[in-house]
């Protein structure tokens, strides 16, 4: 009983921390000891509440920030998040949305580009997934050779 209180204390951890900043959650999670498909899972879990909520509360949250910033404050001419939205719309600002400005402020971006929160939150929470994958993998591959060359 007192391993699974354990475990599910360190998960919630893990998903308070996703919340706010995701990749550092997946290396604390696999240093908490962890599996990896369930810090996986509960990352991207962590990841699509964040990008959900903000776009639950879309239509206010988009006339602010366009009120208060405008279109182009958001994607700077030239910006690595103005070519991804200029080439891949959407689907690009989602991948790329977890290694740059993270799943709230992405939603807010799409928000106020006018991209639809149900599509918005599919593709933020597609690239948490993917993300997520690739750095937990990354990150055990790294653990496994420093492994292998340590006597």
């Amino acid at each position: 009983m007192t391993e699974w209180l354990t475990v599910l204390s360190q998960l919630i951890g893990i998903f308070a921390l996703a919340w706010v900043s995701f990749w550092p959650a997946i290396l604390a999670g696999l240093a908490l000891g962890l599996p990896p498909a369930l810090v996986i899972t509960t990352t991207a879990l962590s990841y699509a509440s964040g990008a959900a909520l903000v776009a639950l509360v879309g239509g206010r949250v988009r006339a602010w920030v366009t009120r208060r910033w405008g279109e182009k404050a958001l994607l700077k001419e030239g910006s690595l998040l103005h070519t991804i939205w200029s080439r891949y719309g959407a689907a690009g600002l989602g991948l790329a949305a977890p290694m740059t400005v993270g799943a709230q402020a992405g939603a807010l971006i799409g928000l106020a580009l006018n991209v639809s929160p149900r599509r918005l939150t599919f593709w933020l929470a597609l690239g948490g997934l993917v993300w997520g994958i690739l750095l937990t993998l990354g990150a055990l591959a790294g653990v496994l050779s420093v492994q292998a060359v340590t006597p």
